[in-house]
């Protein structure tokens, strides 16, 4: 039996296999004895009887291989199963069974998937933890196991501190950067947008912005200027924001990294605009407007706009 599977994720191929007693022949898209290896294999006879092929992402094959692999693999006698992510390679080798991870702007999609990352590692998180997970390690399943496996060693009721002491952070520090340019207004954010949203869905960036908008007119609010290392634990402390996200937008310099301050180029009524801009641009994506160019539209906007000196 031949199954085709639209995959894009290990550790689902992994939980597809379990399912699978026999013995399972891998097939590695690197390796150089593909074609070798599945000549003897497809059509051989085994002392144990039959066994599965596993051929894994057929589109990292190249094209003499793949029409070698659609021309033979229907006459094997052993279960064959066929993997890629792209889903036009997989329509020449039959019906496909679609395993594939919920689409970039899907975050409920991508919730449902942590939450069931969780149950499988036998770990409780709270529905903000997982919203933490997702924001910080991103769109990409494996990695989020990676994450989750990691904290259940801690703990399998971890709190807010634990997931934050323990997730690695793929996407901040990008993000962290594109924030502290497009408070600046440089130019050079719209060339960091472009890196960024090949890993993180619009919605994110805008949910971060509007975050970010926020902590800085609290930060103006407070009414200084120029921020001590005091003033930076101390405003950590009584907003409850991680230090570095408060050093970043003051340009208090961390780790030898010199960030200048946003302070003097935002006013309460220019962030409150800012807000209401965000704020749209997020209903019009979940009402259907195309979600880059909507993120690209505001952030050239901005930039273009200019600053306002307190």
């Amino acid at each position: 039996m031949i199954t085709v599977l639209l995959i894009d994720s290990d550790w689902k191929l992994k939980k597809f296999l379990k399912n699978y007693d026999g013995m399972i022949l891998k097939i590695e898209p690197d390796s150089d004895s593909k074609i070798e290896t599945m000549s003897t294999s497809l059509f051989s006879d085994s002392i144990f009887g039959k066994f599965l092929i596993l051929a894994k992402s057929v589109d990292k094959w190249n094209k003499d291989e793949r029409n070698w692999l659609l021309k033979n693999s229907k006459e094997t006698q052993h279960d064959l199963v066929i993997t890629s992510s792209e889903v036009e390679i997989l329509k020449t080798f039959g019906s496909i069974q679609d395993m594939s991870g919920p689409k970039q702007w899907d975050t409920k999609g991508w919730i449902d998937e942590i939450s069931e990352v969780c149950s499988d590692s036998g770990i409780e998180l709270s529905e903000e933890e997982k919203q933490f997970v997702l924001e910080n390690v991103g769109m990409n399943l494996d990695r989020i196991v990676n994450e989750v496996e990691k904290i259940s060693i801690i703990s399998k009721k971890p709190d807010m501190e634990d997931v934050k002491a323990i997730v690695t952070s793929y996407s901040i520090p990008h993000l962290f950067d594109f924030y502290h340019l497009f408070f600046e207004r440089s130019p050079s954010s719209m060339e960091l947008l472009k890196k960024i949203l090949s890993d993180v869905h619009p919605l994110i960036v805008l949910r971060g912005l509007e975050k970010n908008a926020i902590l800085l007119g609290q930060l103006i609010s407070i009414g200084k200027v120029e921020y001590s290392w005091d003033d930076v634990k101390g405003a950590s402390k009584d907003l409850m924001i991680p230090v570095p996200q408060i050093a970043d937008l003051v340009g208090f310099s961390l780790g030898g990294k010199k960030k200048s301050s946003v302070l003097k180029l935002w006013d309460l009524n220019s962030l409150n605009d800012l807000i209401e801009k965000l704020q749209g641009a997020g209903i019009a994506v979940k009402n259907g407007t195309d979600p880059v160019f909507t993120v690209m539209a505001l952030v050239r906007q901005n930039f273009d706009e200019g600053g306002v000196t307190r």
